[in-house]
């Protein structure tokens, strides 16, 4: 499955807010590796926008940078992320694979 436009800017956006959060505290990769129990790798590319995320992974992140997990989804930095219009044409989706 081919990740959207959509999820890929999300995605960037947590990842540039975990980033500046763990910069913040001072922390690096490896410091919080070891709070949070991803890898250095995976914290790399989740940092970069590079990893689907999963919700356990949020929590455990929030958690090791004293953060509420809303905190990594706040408007304030997603605000360049654009939001989607159905087209008026239409009355559902488009299931069909490209």
């Amino acid at each position: 499955m081919k990740q959207s436009t959509e999820t890929l800017a999300w995605a960037e956006k947590i990842g540039a807010r975990i980033r500046s959060r763990r910069r913040s505290l001072g922390l690096s990769l490896e410091d919080l590796s070891r709070l949070s129990g991803s890898t250095v790798p995976t914290l790399s590319h989740i940092e970069r926008g590079k990893r689907d995320l999963k919700l356990s992974t949020l929590v455990s992140l929030s958690l090791a940078l004293r953060t509420e997990l809303p905190t990594l989804f706040q408007a304030d930095t997603l605000s360049s992320a654009k939001t989607t219009s159905s087209d008026p044409g239409q009355d559902g989706y488009d299931l069909e694979d490209d």
